[in-house]
């Protein structure tokens, strides 16, 4: 789909209806960027397939606080049912990690999702020759590639940050005040802050996988070989060697320990101490990822 479906002009036009008036910003490019890669993912019925998958347990958890909360069931009951789910009966009270819980357990759908749309998002502008055609209509590599990395992300939060702040509001929706959300406001940014590190980390790594392999077959088995085989041998690794420092191989156990460092709350004190490294992890493979999506995006010639 060209951009121009995406209502990016160069031009404003008169209300005669002739070309004329002053330049819009090369920076409006960015959002017909996004709006482009959005739909043209969306045109697909994979991706509405895998995102009923990715919703079916935010349903799951929806139902389980409507319904705990509505029935009059006995309190030791309703206490014990919110707990499987990692909710609080209290206001306030630490060990409430349903949303965290949440957020985690869906990195599994959220995998799956950009496996799918690695080759349709980066990888066929590449294969294709898409690339030139979007850096002839005055945009910059910098506005591509922002352009991506948001609708990249965008994509992610739909699957993650939007259920957990409507899960968040529901709760507290449903108690007899506003208890709830004074007592923990705090989860708000706890859920943002988890939501940008799972987003721009998992956009950056995905975009230059993508920009490389281009192909689907290549990109989902290099990203699920990244994702589980990495994280088998380190698990193998830390038991032989009794190093527990090994386990920070898994990338999905950097993102969960940086997603709790987010929310303060971890399983073990050893997770803790591990907790500053894994964010400091994640901090350098992104920037080497984003240096080799920029230099391969800088690799394109565009004729004049």
């Amino acid at each position: 789909m060209g951009i121009d479906a995406a209502h990016y002009h160069p031009w404003k036009t008169n209300p005669g209806g002739k070309l004329g008036g002053p330049l819009l910003g090369a920076w409006r490019g960015v959002a017909a960027v996004v709006r482009t890669t959005l739909l043209q993912l969306m045109r697909r019925k994979a991706y509405w397939a895998i995102y009923a998958v990715g919703i079916s347990q935010f349903v799951v958890y929806w139902v389980v606080i409507y319904a705990l909360t509505q029935l009059q069931l006995p309190s030791g009951t309703q206490r014990g049912m919110l707990n499987t789910f990692g909710f609080s009966i209290e206001a306030a009270d630490p060990q409430d990690t349903g949303y965290l819980d949440f957020m985690e357990q869906q990195s599994y759908v959220v995998m799956i999702m950009l496996a799918f749309c690695g080759s349709l998002v980066v990888g066929s502008d590449f294969r294709e020759g898409t690339l030139p055609f979007y850096l002839s209509r005055r945009l910059e590599r910098r506005h591509y590639i922002l352009g991506k990395l948001i609708a990249l992300v965008g994509l992610i939060w739909l699957f993650t940050v939007l259920p957990a702040l409507i899960l968040f509001l529901e709760y507290g929706m449903f108690t007899t005040s506003t208890d709830y959300w004074r007592a923990n406001w705090r989860v708000v940014p706890s859920i943002l802050g988890y939501g940008t590190i799972l987003g721009v980390v998992l956009a950056l790594w995905l975009a230059a996988i993508s920009a490389y392999l281009q192909k689907l077959a290549p990109i989902a088995v290099v990203w699920s070989s990244l994702f589980v085989l990495l994280g088998r041998l380190g698990f193998m690794l830390s038991r032989e060697t009794g190093i527990r420092e090994w386990v920070l191989l898994d990338p999905w156990k950097d993102l969960r320990l940086a997603g709790r460092l987010c929310f303060g709350q971890f399983r073990t004190a050893g997770d803790a101490q591990l907790s500053a490294t894994a964010a400091w992890i994640l901090i350098c493979v992104s920037l080497v990822a984003l240096l080799a999506l920029i230099r391969r995006v800088r690799a394109v010639e565009v004729s004049a």
